[in-house]
């Protein structure tokens, strides 16, 4: 969104390179997404039981 306010139509190419990325790579983008909210429900978890 900010790209787009301060590039104006410029943002145009910049956003459809990042949106064809994202589509690309969005197994990725999520599997790391997952694993870090994983590891910290794990964590929390592990230091509840040790309390």
């Amino acid at each position: 969104m900010a790209v787009y306010l301060f590039m104006g139509e410029r943002a145009r190419s910049i956003l459809a390179a990042w949106r064809n990325w994202a589509a690309q790579h969005n197994a990725a983008v999520m599997a790391a997404l997952f694993f870090v909210l994983g590891l910290k429900l794990l964590g929390d978890g592990i230091s509840a039981l040790a309390t």
